[in-house]
């Protein structure tokens, strides 16, 4: 059996809001490695929404997005495989709830935001719980069919004074993203290295070379490089136990069914942390029209934070816009 993880984030672009990355991990038959598992799991998954007939569409978030607050899709496929995952265990009902399913160790650090301090834990998740029951047992008995089996779904968000801190330190926000991604690559590492690993990476930016990234986080092992192009960049690492493989793929969101995962995961995180920073400013100013983030609506958000004259000691610009 080999262990399939992708990983993925979102949020990279915007001025506003947290960075997130997330990781999904399945366990496949050896013989279906190279198969598409949107193929694979058909009966239960698909792609695309125009005629999904119930199935749970996993796509890149990109894909399945449906603009500021629109998360349908994101929220039932993060929720389906939450429950597949742990059958015996409801839904989360809170956004609280949903990161420790996640294991996202963040909640900590979220007083010292004034929009998520005291609101952030117990903030409502919204769904149909039969929905999503439906969905998971058509995802689980296909999964069950094919000798499969979800193992894992992670999350990491980095808010905004942290990502700044981290910045600050390395100048290079590339360098913030890898490291976290390279948290999770090395979970997955430490959970599943003893099986047949493999770890698929969405490749970020032009990079083609990631020998010397791996080898630092990896430094007890001998590495070797399998390939490196702009399509595909893989690596081996072993030991005289066991090895693994890690693959950085251009598009991998659109091509891995974990990564698409991955993407979507991180991308429903992150629409739930904007909605709790909108709703707090449009308590101080209801006209205000809300944001995703982005860079070019970022600055509007930022220029009617003050035409609106919302008190600037409502929001320290350290906790609420990112040094890029």
């Amino acid at each position: 059996m080999t262990v399939l993880v992708g990983i993925d984030e979102a949020g990279y672009g915007p001025i506003l809001g947290p960075l997130v990355v997330s990781a999904a991990a399945f366990e496949i038959p050896d013989d279906l490695l190279t198969n598409s598992m949107w193929d694979v799991l058909r009966r239960s998954v698909c792609k695309k929404l125009a005629g999904k007939g119930g199935r749970l569409a996993i796509n890149d978030s990109k894909k399945l997005h449906g603009g500021l607050g629109k998360y349908e899709h994101l929220q039932r496929a993060t929720l389906t495989c939450l429950k597949t995952l742990n059958p015996q265990n409801p839904p989360p009902q809170s956004l609280g709830q949903l990161l420790a399913a996640l294991q996202a160790d963040c909640l900590n650090v979220l007083p010292q935001y004034p929009w998520y301090n005291g609101r952030a834990a117990n903030w409502p998740l919204r769904y149909d719980p039969d929905s999503i029951a439906i969905s998971a047992n058509a995802l689980a008995g296909d999964l069950h069919d094919h000798q499969m089996r979800l193992l894992a779904l992670w999350s990491c968000p980095l808010e905004v004074a942290q990502y700044n801190q981290m910045v600050e330190a390395v100048d290079n926000k590339a360098s913030v993203l890898f490291t976290l991604t390279s948290n999770l690559l090395f979970r997955a590492y430490q959970q599943f290295g003893r099986q047949n690993l493999h770890i698929v990476i969405d490749k970020q930016g032009g990079r083609s070379h990631y020998r010397q990234n791996l080898q630092r986080l990896f430094p007890h092992l001998p590495l070797k490089i399998l390939k490196e192009n702009n399509a595909c960049s893989s690596y081996q690492m072993a030991d005289t136990s066991h090895s693994f493989k890690v693959h950085f793929i251009v598009k991998g969101d659109d091509r891995q069914l974990p990564v698409a995962l991955a993407s979507m995961v991180s991308k429903y995180v992150r629409e739930l942390f904007m909605e709790l920073v909108n709703d707090y400013f449009h308590k101080h100013c209801p006209q205000l029209q809300p944001t995703a983030g982005y860079y070019t609506d970022g600055r509007r958000f930022l220029d009617d934070l003050q035409t609106c004259n919302v008190n600037p000691a409502l929001y320290p610009l350290h906790l609420l816009v990112r040094q890029r």
